[in-house]
């Protein structure tokens, strides 16, 4: 029994060994297996495409993250090869760090506006609540979020109400999605006015020379500078 015991244990210590060395092997070394080349079709001839980045290229690396928003503890209580439940915790833990999208659940905020009435002005008055758009029923991250990706990303407005659908459980009419514009327009009117005064001062303005129609004549931006 005490030499079966003992070989248990030696087996034991072979497996954590064997598992440290592949370990740091792995992050010594690289595959040196190199993977054979496709063969383009009989039809095409095309010089043979060398591998790797171009002669001077910096390789990139992705940056471990400075910060950790959530740790997960990976233990086990049944073996995931045999189905034993005969386990003995190792003292290395290995760490792997992973980043993800996290996709936001659909916030529905109600707002109690509570009205006072003021000495001053003689009415009755009422604040406005954080990120609140009175007679609004959409706010303004998911208006925001529309808008870029209709103007900037150019996806139709059928497929953002998709996106918002699938995606965030919000369902919104598509003909709205136009409307978000004028009304981020409005909002935008007072920072458009300090970037056109500021653009004023400045001693060149760079001009797109990109013409456009308008009622079938040809149009192109002009400045003074």
């Amino acid at each position: 029994m005490k030499a079966q015991k003992r070989i248990e244990e030696l087996e034991e210590k072979l497996a954590l060994l064997q598992f440290e060395f592949d370990s740091l092997k792995s992050k010594m070394y690289k595959s040196n297996k190199k993977r054979p080349p496709k063969e383009p079709p009989a039809s095409v001839s095309t010089p043979p495409k060398k591998r790797g980045g171009l002669f001077g290229h910096i390789g990139w690396f992705r940056k471990k993250p400075r910060t950790i928003d959530r740790i997960e503890e990976v233990k086990l209580d049944q073996c995931p090869s045999c189905g034993s439940r005969d386990l003995s915790e190792c003292v290395n833990i290995e760490e792997h760090i992973q980043e993800d999208i996290i996709l936001p659940i659909t916030e529905n905020v109600l707002y109690k506006r509570h009205h006072y009435y003021c000495r001053g002005c003689k009415k009755v008055v009422a604040g406005t609540g954080k990120n609140e758009l009175p007679k609004n029923y959409i706010g303004p991250k998911a208006k925001s979020l529309a808008a870029f990706l209709k103007y900037v990303i150019k996806v139709s407005d059928r497929d953002v109400r998709m996106i918002f659908k699938k995606v965030f459980n919000l369902d919104i009419v598509t003909s709205s999605i136009t409307g978000f514009k004028s009304q981020i327009k409005t909002k935008a009117l007072p920072l458009y006015g300090r970037l056109l005064e500021e653009l004023k001062k400045s001693p060149f303005i760079h001009a797109d020379e990109t013409g456009w129609r308008l009622n079938g004549i040809n149009h192109w931006a002009t400045h003074n500078s």
